[in-house]
């Protein structure tokens, strides 16, 4: 009898991913067609980071970071953010700024 059988393989023991018409301890003999592995991205390696950014302090990033921002963008935010924070995230009512 011949049939086709998906497994999986791990520790070094392949596991039928169905049931076998297979009495126990019947002798099999296996002939193994590796399917391809679902494409993942890869990691990035650190080489592919230049080493620019690998070399600078946090400060220096947030600089860069600041730089990249339009100051029309950074003239537009709230300049009470950190007092209201609570408003800005969640609607709650601002705080005054007299307490």
């Amino acid at each position: 009898m011949i049939s086709t059988v998906k497994a999986n393989y791990s520790n070094g023991v392949l596991t039928p991913l169905e049931p076998l018409d297979l009495r126990e301890g019947s002798e099999v003999t296996l002939h193994i067609e590796n399917a391809p592995s679902p494409k993942r991205t890869p990691r990035p390696s650190t080489d592919a980071i230049p080493t620019a950014y690998t070399q600078e302090s946090v400060a220096e990033m947030f600089a860069r970071i600041h730089e990249s921002v339009p100051e029309s963008v950074w003239s537009d935010l709230p300049d009470d953010g950190a007092m209201n924070v609570r408003h800005y995230l969640y609607g709650k009512p601002k705080e005054n700024e007299d307490t």
